[in-house]
């Protein structure tokens, strides 16, 4: 804890260094009442002094000429833009800029100096008997005294450096832990983060952890993370971070996190049924950087030594990352188009990862050509490769693709528009399937289509209800019509290696041949989508306008009589998808998504949230989810529901629940109480109960302490 309190004090000395920092020139000197004597000019009577950009009050201030110095007696207040000291005497020689300042506080950005003596000048500052606070001194804030500081400005050849001397730490102004005399660098203090936590499961045991890093430089911090498992074992990694984004928005952005064990516990079998090897860990990095304007660079590595390491000693990762995924792409942007060069490999062995080693892609924005018609190209080449862990073998593909298309926006009237659209897709395979004759094989596909909005109209109402805000009401329906066809899209498949192949997704598809990702595994096209948006709407004092309803429908309707599955969905059935969003206040909203097969009337999936806040002091959520598996007939019935509460400025409350209605039993509860001790620290208790198959220990009991950083 004590090391974080050496930039708490940097800071505040650099601030009182900057206070004084202005060139020696004659101030301006005005008060109530001046007189002037053969040495001095003397001011009282609400007495200002301003020397450029720093302004000087006092119940005195006196000028001696001779000495060219300015002395200032009672309720002293110094300004300098955001900063502001507050002492009994001060005295300031303008020609060598030297200064000595009596009892004084000072503050800047959160952070309260004391001390009872200053003085020297801005470049080299001793202040005596110092004590600083992060924030109002308040009981358990974080404190530290030091009988001498002093500050060293820096120059080209040296950084600044702050020393602290018979040095203290402790809390609310009580600092009962000695510190030795240290040096730091004020832009680059002996640690810049600590997370403290404990938590205890059955199957971990109790957990003690914490982690913590340096400043090594002014852009990056390098630390470790540490957590002891009584039934585990020792948990060790470097972490660390950087940020080195300049004014002009280049620079690069990213952390890292590691951590590797001896697992002495039951580690359990992986996804493939696997016994899971003692020796664990996980190594996570994201980077993201501009390289210069339009041209950037993107990338994640997510190396875990089996399915479950994150998801066995640090949940709260997994909850964010489930799948692994490593992966990194560099974009040039231009003025109507981007070129990219994209890799994703497989690094755990466990994982179907469609790899890119790697894929170069061109992708054109529309641009006009001409009478009013548009065109777009978008090509790419890649090499493929995808291992199946689960013991289906490994597929490999070069592919060279390219789309080229065109279309022409047509608005005969304001009510109607429509833009038919031609293109052309042509895919090369270098390498084939080995069950084909043939080493190489190429699809040309064309497709025909058109997209158009119909007789759109909007409807108002002088409708007012003061109570929910509504301030007369408008309507707008939108009626949308798309067409593809594609008939031969589906051809090659005996020839074709399917890597790109479809994906489970219960929402709308692209449409047409342009946005398909199921490259390798098009779907033969001769398909309307019917769709309709309703929005209802009213005056907005702020922003002109809000919607209080928004519902949108839209229906494939497949024009042939193909039977086949495409991810589990008939080609001769239809699903009907509704998106609702009620908001007739700023603190109710519900939403809900459904899809229905019309021609059984069998509802496929089904999606409902209620959430009703009180601005930040609650705000709670219920939620349904209901999802069938056509091809299995499984069923997944869930019900869900989230509550905070801020029951004071010091404590809150969250609670998490989730039911299975086909388990009959609560899957998941959690209890949170987080608690406020200053405004640097604060604790979080956590209680956590499951119940059903799932790998997790039935208990979990966690607290952390967060701590701000400065």
């Amino acid at each position: 804890m004590t090391p974080r309190f050496a930039p708490l004090v940097a800071t505040l000395l650099l601030a009182f260094a900057s206070l004084n920092a202005a060139e020696p020139i004659r101030p301006q000197l005005t008060a109530g009442k001046t007189r002037i004597t053969e040495t001095e000019l003397i001011a009282t009577g609400e007495a200002r002094l301003a020397d450029r950009d720093v302004v000087l009050y006092a119940d005195e201030i006196s000028y001696r000429m001779a000495e060219r110095t300015a002395y200032a007696r009672g309720n002293v207040v110094l300004i300098q833009g955001t900063k502001r000291l507050l002492a009994d005497e001060l005295s300031y020689r303008y020609d060598d800029r030297t200064y000595r300042v009596g009892r004084f506080r000072v503050g800047q950005e959160g952070v309260l100096a004391q001390g009872t003596q200053a003085d020297g000048t801005p470049e080299n500052l001793r202040v005596t008997n110092a004590s600083v606070t992060y924030g109002e001194p308040e009981p358990l804030g974080p404190s530290v005294s030091a009988g001498t500081v002093t500050y060293q400005n820096g120059s080209e050849k040296s950084a600044a450096s702050v020393k602290l001397e018979k040095a203290r730490a402790g809390v609310g102004g009580v600092n009962f832990f000695p510190l030795p005399s240290f040096t730091e660098n004020p832009n680059n203090p002996s640690f810049a983060g600590l997370d403290l936590y404990a938590s205890y499961s059955g199957k971990l045991g109790a957990e003690l952890g914490a982690a913590a890093t340096k400043s090594v430089s002014e852009t990056t911090r390098l630390g470790a993370d540490l957590g002891i498992f009584t039934k585990r074992g020792l948990l060790f990694g470097p972490i660390g971070d950087y940020d080195t984004f300049r004014a002009d928005g280049t620079g690069a952005k990213g952390g890292f996190r590691t951590g590797f064990i001896q697992d002495q516990g039951d580690t359990g079998l992986d996804i493939r049924g696997q016994t899971i090897r003692a020796e664990r860990g996980y190594i996570e990095w994201n980077h993201y950087q501009v390289v210069q304007p339009g041209l950037a660079v993107a990338g994640q590595l997510n190396y875990w030594s089996d399915s479950f390491v994150t998801r066995d000693f640090r949940p709260e990762n997994f909850g964010i990352v489930q799948t692994p995924d490593t992966w990194i792409e560099a974009d040039k942007a231009g003025d109507n188009y981007v070129v990219s060069l994209f890799s994703r490999v497989q690094v755990n062995d466990y994982s179907v990862v469609q790899e890119r080693l790697p894929e170069v892609r061109f992708d054109g924005l529309p641009v006009e050509i001409g009478a009013g018609i548009y065109h777009r190209i978008n090509a790419g080449v890649a090499t493929l490769r995808e291992d199946d862990p689960f013991g289906t073998g490994t597929v490999r593909s070069d592919r060279a693709d390219l789309y080229y298309g065109v279309n022409r926006p047509f608005s005969p009237r304001e009510w109607f528009s429509v833009t038919p659209t031609a293109g052309t897709r042509i895919t090369h395979y270098q390498r084939t399937l080995a069950t084909s004759t043939n080493d190489q094989y190429t699809r040309v596909l064309g497709e025909f289509g058109f997209d158009s909005k119909l007789w759109e109209s909007s409807a108002t109402w002088n409708y007012k209800n003061p109570a929910w805000g509504i301030d007369g009401l408008r309507h707008i329906a939108t009626p949308k019509v798309s067409y593809r066809l594609s008939p031969s899209a589906d051809v090659g498949r005996g020839s074709i290696p399917a890597i790109d192949d479809d994906v489970f997704s219960t929402y709308l598809r692209p449409l047409g041949l342009a946005d398909r990702r199921e490259i390798d595994r098009l779907p033969a096209l001769n398909t309307f989508r019917i769709g309709m948006d309703h929005t209802l709407q009213t005056r907005d004092p702020a922003y002109g306008s809000r919607d209080l309803v928004r519902l949108n429908m839209a229906v494939d309707q497949y024009a042939d009589a193909e039977a086949a599955t495409t991810a589990g969905q008939r080609r001769d059935q239809s699903d009907a998808h509704t998106f609702l969003e009620l908001l007739p206040a700023r603190w109710l909203n519900f939403d809900a998504y459904n899809r229905t097969t019309l021609q059984t009337g069998k509802v496929q999936e089904l999606n409902t949230g209620l959430t009703v806040k009180d601005a930040d002091r609650w705000n709670f959520r219920l939620g349904t989810h209901y999802l069938q598996d056509v091809v299995t007939a499984r069923e997944i019935q869930q019900y869900t529901a989230d509550y905070g509460l801020r029951l004071s400025e010091i404590y809150a409350i969250l609670m998490r629940v989730r039911y299975d209605s086909k388990e009959s039993q609560f899957t998941e509860q959690t209890y949170a109480l987080r608690q406020r001790i200053s405004r640097l620290w604060t604790l979080s208790y956590e209680l956590s109960f499951y119940d059903g198959s799932r790998r997790e220990d039935n208990f979990r009991f966690g607290l952390r302490v967060e701590t701000k950083a400065f």
